[in-house]
Order: structure tokens, then C-alpha cells, then sequence
């Protein structure tokens, strides 16, 4: 099933990227974890990031059904956890991307749960990773590193910057540009 090659990739991209950023910075996740009354030492919060980090590599260049259903599972996990920070009001850093995380939002549980679909789907057709994939010539190789490239950031900015700017947004109320437009002389006050 090539047709989920480049999709997997990406969703599994995503969950290498949150693991490295964990190892590189564990404050983030270790808040998370305290917020949830979880321990919270920092190798702890580095050795879940090796676990994203091995998972996410694995299934976007191996692929296979334990790969892709192991990173679909992490995203369940991530939306049980993201559901739980909203839910319970906390206004912790969902811990995703080391110091890039934002609070958690329901943006998170829903994109969480959307790349898990992704991931099981890969997992149920066994969707090979990018190393198995014949791609054709370099330039659709190159493309479709590009392809996969981009959506991974898209995918980390709806985890990191889209809860920013929507809770932003929620404190600034927007205003009109132009208050008044009049075509002709100006009105009498």
C-alpha cells in the first residue's frame, strides 16, 4: 500500500521530531508529567523521547505493521494525555517539543487522534516505510523527501504554534480595520 508511505511518514516524522526535542530539552515533559501526578525526573522524560525517537524512525523508514501500529498507539496515548490537560484545566505545556510545546488544547487531541487513524490505517495495510519505497528517479525521491519534510514541520507547527495563536487570539479581541467607509462628501457630525 504505497499510497500511505508518505503519510505515515510524516506522522511517524512528527513523533521522532517530539522525541528528539525531548531528549534535547526534558523541562517541558517533565512538567506534563508533574501536572498529571506522574514522576517526573528528567531521565524519565529523556527515555520517553528515546521511545518516540526509535518509534517514529522506525516507522517512517522501515514501515510494517508493528511499526505503524506502535506509533498509532503513542498518538492514542498522546491524546488520552492532551484530553486529560484540558479536561482538567490545567494550563500545562502538553510537553511535546521540549521547550517549543504549547499548553494543551483540543487542536492537540484532535490532531492526535487524526495521525493515529493515519498510523493504524498504515498498520492494517502493513504500508511499507521509506527505505522499502521504489520511489522511481531521484527527482521523485527528492520530492517525495520534501513532501515528507514539509508536512513533519506542518505537523509540529499544529502541535506547537497553532494552540499558541488560537489561545491568543482568544485574549485579543479582534477589531475592525475600518471603522467607517463612505463613498462622497463627508457626513455632518
Amino acid at each position: 500500500m504505497t499510497e500511505l508511505v508518505a503519510p505515515l511518514a510524516i506522522v511517524a516524522g512528527v513523533v521522532a521530531v517530539g522525541g528528539a526535542m525531548k531528549i534535547a530539552d526534558p523541562g517541558a515533559t517533565q512538567g506534563m508529567l508533574r501536572a498529571l501526578g506522574m514522576p517526573a525526573a528528567p531521565w524519565l522524560a529523556r527515555g520517553v523521547g528515546l521511545l518516540e525517537l526509535a518509534t517514529g524512525l522506525a516507522a517512517a523508514l522501515l514501515g510494517g505493521r508493528v511499526a505503524s501500529a506502535a506509533v498509532a498507539g503513542l498518538y492514542l496515548v498522546f491524546a488520552a494525555v492532551a484530553w486529560r490537560l484540558v479536561r482538567g484545566g490545567q494550563a500545562s505545556s502538553c510537553g511535546c517539543f521540549g521547550r517549543l510545546s504549547a499548553p494543551a488544547t483540543r487542536v492537540h487531541v484532535t490532531a492526535d487522534l487524526t495521525a493515529g487513524a493515519v498510523a493504524a490505517g498504515a498498520a492494517v495495510a502493513a504500508a511499507p516505510g521509506l527505505a522499502g519505497l521504489d520511489a522511481g528517479g531521484p527527482l521523485q525521491q527528492v520530492t517525495l523527501l520534501a513532501l515528507v519534510a514539509v508536512g513533519t514541520w506542518l505537523g509540529v507547527a499544529i502541535h506547537t504554534v497553532l494552540p499558541a495563536t488560537l489561545v491568543s487570539a482568544r485574549r485579543v479581541p479582534a477589531r475592525a480595520a475600518v471603522q467607517e467607509f463612505r463613498i462622497g462628501p463627508p457626513a455632518a457630525r
